[in-house]
């Protein structure tokens, strides 16, 4: 029963992975080639200067992200590091009444596949916003996009332990009889909110997903690759609700701050007066505004 249940939870995963890598392996491809075709015939007349999509801006912008990155990083381990602990008195007067009705019926889950299955998902899902440098335009960005990968991570990360330690709630595993009373007094034990799971996976497969789009402006079935970015996390929420670790509100609220700083990124970095310039040779160039 155990072994079908983890292969059920590794197909869940390995499907949407590979829905994504190969959506957007083919989606880099196919615009390359389409875009080979458009100007094969104009090759020989015009020369075309593509303006970058994103832009970095040292002395302001990433200074300050990456500085408050780093900041809310480090207030972040501070902040669980000095939260309070479990103790086995406060276990022993948890009673699932107290709990939200949202929150009630998870309290019974407990499953040890789900929680690996979690973890797999999350850390594949890093390189989600790496998948773009199978396109020859996204490579051309390879610089702002580095950037954006690390301003991310930090903001996610470091808010997400943020939350953890201010919050100090109880996992759900905590409420339940079957749960070893050794996990019950961990260190992980009164980390809930949010779900560090969902706010990282959500924030990279956003990030993802922006950068595709915004750098193919052209694709005409964006819909594809947003309903898998959106997708992803949501199984990991799920996941982790069903391996005791998250309440559903902890989940909503991963997901809710991954998908704002994973959007809002690539958002703050956009070039905002893009142009395609086409010059035909030896004569006056013309300029379309995106």
């Amino acid at each position: 029963m155990n072994f079908r249940y983890s292969m059920t939870h590794r197909n869940i995963i390995c499907y949407f992975l590979f829905s994504f890598m190969s959506v957007s392996i083919s989606f880099a491809q196919h615009n390359d080639h389409h875009e080979y075709v458009d100007l094969h015939d104009q090759v020989h007349e015009e020369e075309i200067h593509y303006e970058n999509v994103y832009n970095l801006d040292w002395k302001k912008r990433e200074l300050l992200t990456l500085g408050s990155g780093i900041a809310v990083t480090v207030l972040g381990q501070f902040a669980i590091n000095n939260s309070e602990e479990s103790s086995l008195e406060g276990i022993n007067n948890l009673t699932s009444d107290d709990i939200n009705f949202l929150d009630r019926g998870s309290v019974g889950n407990f499953s040890s596949s789900a929680r690996e299955a979690s973890d797999l998902i999350l850390y594949t899902s890093a390189t989600l916003p790496f998948l773009s440098y199978f396109s020859s335009k996204c490579r051309a960005e390879g610089g702002p996009i580095g950037v954006m990968i690390a301003e991310t991570f930090l903001l996610t990360y470091g808010l997400t332990n943020v939350s953890k330690g201010l919050v100090n709630r109880y996992r759900p595993y905590n409420y339940n009889a079957d749960a070893p009373l050794e996990l019950k007094l961990g260190e992980e034990s009164r980390r809930s909110f949010v779900s560090g799971h969902t706010s990282n996976a959500t924030a990279l497969s956003f990030l993802a997903a922006r950068i595709l789009t915004d750098v193919h402006t052209d694709f005409e079935k964006k819909i594809v690759i947003w309903s898998v970015a959106a997708t992803v996390p949501a199984v990991v929420g799920y996941l982790r609700v069903k391996a005791g670790r998250h309440f559903p509100t902890d989940v909503i609220g991963g997901y809710v701050l991954g998908a704002t700083i994973g959007y809002l990124i690539p958002e703050m970095h956009l070039n905002k007066n893009l142009d395609l310039y086409v010059s035909p040779a030896g004569g006056v160039g013309m300029s379309l505004q995106f």
